[in-house]
């Protein structure tokens, strides 16, 4: 067989590279080679499976930008595949009061960079998320 791209590395990148390209020209031959036996046997088959917020991220960066557009194709992705997740959220929480200025400027971050679902909260509502955080 001949084929018009080849996509080496059939890992994250690899395969969501080769699903753009497929979608974008579908009349041409594809193939995706993996030296293992199976795709994503390396770090791509090892990750957590968090789904990150683009909250610590410089506001206005690239990286940020995408974080947050990747998060919110990521859930659209799975929702239209029928792919189960479990939107848990994140809770993070200053110990010590000389921390609170960093959460609330972690907090500004996090709008500045148009994450989703932010709030500030206090003990009473962290107890009810988190019975053991103090």
């Amino acid at each position: 067989s001949s084929f018009d791209v080849a996509v080496v590395g059939a890992g994250i990148v690899g395969l969501a590279a080769a699903r753009e390209l497929i979608q974008r020209h579908p009349s041409l031959a594809f193939a995706v080679l993996e030296k293992e036996q199976e795709p994503a046997h390396h770090q791509s088959g090892h990750n957590s499976g968090v789904i990150h917020s683009g909250i610590y991220y410089t506001p206005g960066s690239l990286k940020a930008k995408l974080c947050v557009q990747g998060a919110a194709l990521c859930y659209k992705y799975c929702d239209q595949k029928g792919i189960p997740y479990k939107r848990c959220g994140k809770l993070i929480v200053a110990v010590e009061h000389d921390e609170i200025p960093r959460l609330k400027a972690l907090y500004e971050r996090g709008l500045q960079n148009n994450v989703p679902g932010l709030k500030l909260i206090g003990a009473k509502e962290i107890q009810e998320k988190e019975p053991f955080c103090r």
